[in-house]
């Protein structure tokens, strides 16, 4: 008797799926670094960035008054 060829479709099919499983949770791991690499901010640091905001409104009517 020959001897069949061994199917090795279910193999492939779990190496892609623990390689994809894989991906995405190193993905996540790295998701959120850039925030804690930014460091703790304060009420008193945004308050500082934000007085320097300008505010572009067109509101013409507004500044008709």
């Amino acid at each position: 008797m020959a001897e069949q060829e061994k199917d090795n479709t279910f193999t492939v099919v779990a190496v892609v799926t623990a390689i994809a499983i894989a991906g995405v949770l190193l993905l996540k791991m790295d998701e959120t670094k850039h925030l804690k690499m930014s460091g703790e901010t304060t009420a008193q640091a945004e308050a500082q960035v934000l007085a320097k905001h300008k505010d572009f409104n067109n509101d013409i009517l507004s500044q008709a008054k």
